[in-house]
């Protein structure tokens, strides 16, 4: 399949809901369909197109992978393979579900049991080497887990926004760093994206690398002016498991993180198998690529990094403040001015240098 249709089985999985359903109406395994899942929130469109292929033995795995599979167990023992593979997927360590089996089945872990077993003992171990007890090490890996999987186990959001309560700019917020692709002229470009679940107002900045660094600052010199502009504040911003955004690691720290809580800004990560609470996001990549990106690219006229920049503020100036939705709750109206009206003001006078209206 080309990425059209990748794209197309993507969209119809979380417009759905039903992932199951969309994999045996197409033919594809779940595990297919994550992996295309993955390459997109990753890539964008560029992640769908098709790769040479490479001589891969993925039930190989070198020590220092395998080092970090047993450390993850230790931290979180009631986690399976698959479970596993998502999160060192996010953290950027390449290996196949089946080779964490394998490694598991090598150690004797491949029961919960057992791997539970496995985990105390290594800190009851820590514990008699002068380290925390055991009882309090237990605590912190308890709570530990809890933050990391509180993206999947946080029933006070309202995603979908179905309680009036919840149906406003700024409840949440969805945050993405995408890999475009190596362009002549241009060079890699990276495009790092937030957009408001309710209103769909955007921010988009290009990069040419991913770095927690670049996410503070385009937090910092994009989103928060805006934010003030508007009179608005971010209640939950969620992202994707990745590096740039959060650590998994016992006792870690992120920068981004700590700018976050700094700012006030709850922030959750979700991991890959949760689609549906990407889908606004997913739906406003589709709109970027299709009226912004593929036009440029097929003309060719882009000729430097800083021109596809000031190409994309033209556009996104249009899409914030011009273009009524096409989609969405709020289908037929202009982003800004759902913003605006939610806030009971006057457009304020610094919106004049975004908008002709």
């Amino acid at each position: 399949m080309n990425e059209q249709q990748k794209y197309r089985i993507i969209m119809q999985g979380m417009r759905s809901g039903n992932v199951a359903g969309t994999c045996k109406e197409f033919g594809i395994s779940r595990t297919l369909y994550y992996r295309w899942y993955n390459a997109y929130i990753r890539q964008g469109m560029a992640g769908l197109s098709e790769k040479p292929r490479q001589p891969m033995m993925p039930n190989q795995v070198d020590r220092r992978t395998e080092r970090m599979i047993l450390q993850y167990v230790v931290r979180c023992p009631e986690d399976g393979p698959r479970r596993i593979y998502y999160e060192l997927q996010e953290e950027g360590i390449r290996t196949g579900e089946s080779g964490i089996y394998n490694v598991l089945r090598r150690h004797g872990l491949s029961r919960r049991e057992e791997r539970e077993k496995f985990a105390e003992e290594i800190r009851s171990r820590k514990g008699s080497r002068g380290r925390p007890s055991i009882s309090a090490q237990s605590a912190d890996n308890r709570q530990l887990h809890s933050i990391r999987t509180k993206g999947d186990r946080h029933p006070q959001l309202d995603y979908r926004m179905e309680d009036p309560d919840h149906a406003y700019p700024g409840y949440i917020c969805l945050q993405t760093i995408q890999y475009l692709g190596k362009f002549p002229e241009v060079g890699r470009v990276y495009q790092y994206i937030i957009l408001d679940s309710y209103s769909r107002l955007a921010l988009v900045k290009l990069y040419n690398q991913r770095s927690s660094i670049h996410l503070i600052d385009f937090m910092r010199f994009k989103i928060m002016p805006l934010l003030r502009t508007f009179h608005l504040k971010i209640d939950h911003l969620v992202t994707n498991k990745s590096q740039e955004f959060s650590t998994a690691w016992e006792r870690g720290t992120h920068k981004y993180t700590d700018y976050l809580h700094k700012q006030d800004i709850n922030f959750i990560a979700y991991s890959a198998d949760h689609p549906e609470v990407f889908l606004p996001l997913h739906e406003f990549t589709g709109v970027l690529m299709n009226q912004f990106y593929q036009p440029i690219w097929h003309e060719g006229s882009t000729s430097s990094f800083e021109d596809l920049e000031q190409r994309l503020d033209q556009y996104m100036k249009h899409y914030n403040y011009v273009r009524p939705l096409e989609e969405g709750g709020n289908r037929g109206r202009i982003p800004s001015d759902i913003v605006l009206d939610y806030r009971g003001i006057q457009e304020p006078l610094p919106l004049w240098l975004y908008t002709r209206r």
